[in-house]
C-alpha cells in the first residue's frame, strides 16, 4: 500500500514544535493509515536549563504571535533552572510504559506553551504525564532514570544532529517508491500536504504500474 513514512524531530516544549504538531495533526486526520508519524525526542540546550529569562521568552513569543497567528504562554517558565529535559523525559517514560501515541507529548505541549503550567519542573511534568496517559506518575518517575528511557532520547537527540539539519520542528519524509523529503524549520499543514500529497500520489503510481518488464 502507498505510504509516507515521516520521522519527527522535536522537543515536547519547543513552541515551533507545538505550532507544527498542530499542521501535523491535521496532516493524520486527513490522510490516515497512508502516513506513518515516528516522532523522536531532539533535545534542546545540551540537556540544559532554558538559555534565556522569561522576559526573552514574551518577546520570542510575540514575534511567534506575528508569524504564525498563535499567541503562547510564557508562564511555564517560572526560573532559572526550567528546562525542557524532564517534559522530554516523562513522555520517552510514557511510551516506553505502552503509551505509544501522541496523547502525552502533545499533552505536556498544551499544559506548558498554552496553559502555562510548570512544564519546566521535573514533578510538574511527571504528574501531567500521568494525567494524560492514566499511568501512575510513580511509575514514570521510576522509568525516566532507566536506560532505556535516557539512552533513547540520547540516541534520537543525536540522529538528529547527524542529520546537520538547522532547527525543529524537522521532518523526514519517505514514500514506498524511494522519494526522500526534508522540512526544517518549516510548520505549516500546506506545506506537509503539498509534498506529502505528492509522494503519495507517485506511490500510487507506482504500485498500479508494477515492476518494470524485463
Amino acid at each position: 500500500m502507498a505510504q509516507v513514512d515521516i520521522n519527527y524531530y522535536l522537543d515536547v516544549l519547543s513552541s515551533w514544535c507545538h505550532i507544527a504538531d498542530r499542521a501535523l495533526e491535521r496532516i493524520e486526520s486527513k490522510y490516515g493509515s497512508s502516513v506513518n508519524v515516528d516522532w523522536r525526542i531532539a533535545q534542546l540546550f545540551d540537556f540544559g536549563p532554558l538559555p534565556y529569562s522569561r522576559e526573552k521568552l514574551v518577546w520570542y513569543y510575540a514575534r511567534t504571535k506575528n508569524i504564525a497567528g498563535i499567541q503562547l504562554n510564557p508562564e511555564w517558565v517560572d526560573s532559572g533552572q526550567a528546562t525542557t529535559v524532564y517534559a522530554n523525559q516523562a513522555t520517552e517514560a510514557a511510551r516506553a510504559l505502552g503509551a505509544t501515541d501522541s496523547t502525552v507529548r502533545r499533552a505536556l505541549s498544551r499544559a506548558a506553551v498554552i496553559d502555562g503550567k510548570r512544564m519546566g519542573l521535573r514533578d510538574v511534568a511527571i504528574e501531567e504525564a500521568a494525567r494524560a496517559s492514566g499511568l501512575p506518575a510513580a511509575d514514570i518517575d521510576r522509568t525516566m532514570e532507566t536506560p532505556q528511557v535516557r539512552n533513547r532520547i540520547a540516541q534520537t537527540t543525536q540522529e538528529y544532529k547527524d542529520l546537520a539539519l538547522p532547527q525543529l520542528p524537522s521532518f523526514v519524509l519517505r514514500n514506498t517508491s524511494g522519494d526522500l523529503a526534508v522540512f526544517s524549520g518549516l510548520y505549516t499543514f500546506e506545506s506537509l500536504d503539498a509534498v506529502i500529497g505528492e509522494m503519495l500520489h507517485a506511490s500510487r503510481v507506482t504500485e498500479e504500474f508494477g515492476p518494470e518488464p524485463v
